[in-house]
């Protein structure tokens, strides 16, 4: 028995819509896919080597293969990347200011809608929002770059205070430093484990 071509065409309409639905629930990247491809999703953050669950007042999981557990409330963000101390004061007002340590590198970062600036570890920036980006200066030791960007969606800034502090300085830690350079991406901590985990065996 032939299915009537109104039911056929019903069928169809509802399957476009629903892979268009798949579509935009997609995740957006999120840092520079040269250092880790990361796709960010509504709660969770999946690449290669990592894997992140996103909560109202946490992030656990592993990035690079490494250990993070965080947590945060309105005014602190506190735990582990890659077994190194984090303990974040957060701020809001006309501005977000966002500064202490993250995976142990001395962070301080000012966002205000337009720009972002400050530094994270070896690194400083001078940023400005340019769609789902934050393109600009990022200075390393003696080495400049004025052509630097890392993918940072605009919706982000709607989230909650701790979120988008954890997720700003995790977009610039997953970058790639110039060469010479010492890394101020967590993935620097692998070759210590490696290290330490050799010293152990022995």
């Amino acid at each position: 028995m032939k299915r009537p071509l109104s039911s056929s065409l019903v069928l169809l309409t509802v399957s476009v819509l629903a892979t268009g639905c798949a579509t935009t629930r997609q995740g957006a990247p999120l840092g520079d896919a040269a250092e880790e491809s990361l796709s960010l999703a509504d709660d969770s953050i999946t690449g290669p080597t990592s894997t992140l669950s996103i909560a109202q007042t946490g992030m656990h999981g592993r990035y690079r293969r490494l250990p993070v557990s965080l947590e945060w409330d309105y005014q602190t963000m506190t735990g582990t990347v890659a077994n190194q101390s984090t303990r974040l004061e957060l701020a809001e007002g006309d501005d977000t200011r966002v500064w202490g340590t993250f995976a142990g590198l001395a962070t301080d970062l000012t966002e205000d809608g337009t720009w972002l600036h400050g530094r994270v570890g070896p690194c400083a920036f001078v940023l400005k929002r340019d769609g789902d980006a934050l393109s600009g200066s990022r200075s390393c030791g003696g080495s400049v770059e004025q052509d630097f960007s890392v993918a940072f969606p605009a919706r982000l800034f709607e989230r909650s205070l701790g979120e988008r502090a954890a997720l700003m300085t995790l977009a610039l830690l997953n970058t790639r430093t110039p060469a010479g350079v010492p890394s101020a991406a967590v993935s620097s901590f692998q070759s210590d484990h490696r290290d330490l985990a050799t010293v152990r065996s022995n």
